[in-house]
């Protein structure tokens, strides 16, 4: 009695080059989708840029970018919106979640963090391209990600790409 079963933690993983392996061949792939969506954002001087994808096998869900939607809305956020409703919203339990930077653990606006929504709908991992920079919060995206048993990969070979839109903040 009272005796919780151990947490699940989630696993850290750091892609640093690729080694031509089917697995990070796609993971390289859907990170360039989601770096495509990145630049569909209009840069701000108040928030980052970032992209998303959702993916399940190798069936794309759905797409998101910052401020794609009213309501100062973050990638992550939006993908997984507009994923509800669609014929492929059941695909998104169990799914991955390809971001060009660490889902955000916190909102200066007061609204749910990423992190809450990714880990509401079930995704299993997400891959991130860059650990978000300190311009605005001290992020805590992977960590929370971790406690809550959800693997994360940094695909840290794509860092300068992800980056990349935010150049107008970082410079």
């Amino acid at each position: 009695m009272g005796d919780s079963p151990p947490r699940a933690y989630g696993e850290y993983q750091v892609i640093e080059h690729d080694d031509g392996s089917e697995e990070v061949e796609e993971h390289l792939a859907f990170m360039g989708l989601a770096i495509q969506q990145a630049h569909f954002a209009l840069p701000i001087d108040t928030a980052f840029s970032v992209g998303s994808l959702l993916v399940n096998g190798r069936q794309i869900i759905s797409t998101g970018y910052s401020r794609e939607q009213p309501g100062n809305t973050h990638a992550a956020q939006c993908a997984i919106k507009k994923s509800a409703g669609t014929q492929y919203a059941r695909l998104v339990r169990g799914a991955v979640l390809y971001t060009t930077m660490e889902p955000c653990s916190s909102r200066l606006s007061g609204k749910r963090p990423c992190t809450d929504h990714i880990v509401e709908a079930g995704v299993r991992c997400v891959v991130i391209g860059v650990k978000e920079p300190a311009t605005f919060s001290n992020c805590q995206g992977v960590a929370r990600l971790l406690e809550a048993g959800i693997n994360v990969i940094h695909l840290k070979l794509l860092e300068e790409r992800c980056l990349r839109p935010n150049i107008h903040l970082l410079s």
